[in-house]
């Protein structure tokens, strides 16, 4: 929730890279904020809906990624190397410029419990 927040409600224009993981939407995105957002989400979050996140995703008009664990929790998918290599490319990318972190993202994500979408632009 803070760091869709700071896209959103407390912004701040520094920020180029962005992962809100389980959150809720916080508002409307500011169109002072450019930063590439990639959202994760476990699909049967009891705790933060993830129609919520949806919203939110739906939302941003600059390069973004949501990155779905089908069946998952809150949680669930912090232990899953799937989860940790998307995020870490993301980084390099986003902060980077390393399109080669970029070209890997799709696969990183793939599984068969995953669901992988992106405007990158």
């Amino acid at each position: 929730m803070t760091t869709h927040g700071l896209l959103t409600s407390w912004t701040d224009s520094r920020i180029i890279s962005a992962n809100p993981q389980s959150c809720l939407d916080m508002g409307t995105p500011s169109s002072s904020v450019t930063a590439k957002v990639l959202f994760v989400h476990g699909d049967q979050d009891p705790t933060t809906a993830y129609s919520s996140a949806r919203q939110a995703y739906n939302e941003i008009t600059w390069p973004k990624a949501f990155l779905t664990f089908l069946g998952g929790g809150h949680s669930s998918f912090w232990d899953d190397q799937r989860f940790r290599k998307t995020v870490q490319n993301w980084a390099r990318w986003t902060m980077y410029g390393d399109t080669a972190a970029r070209d890997r993202l799709p696969v990183d994500a793939a599984g068969p419990d995953t669901k992988w979408e992106a405007v990158l632009g």
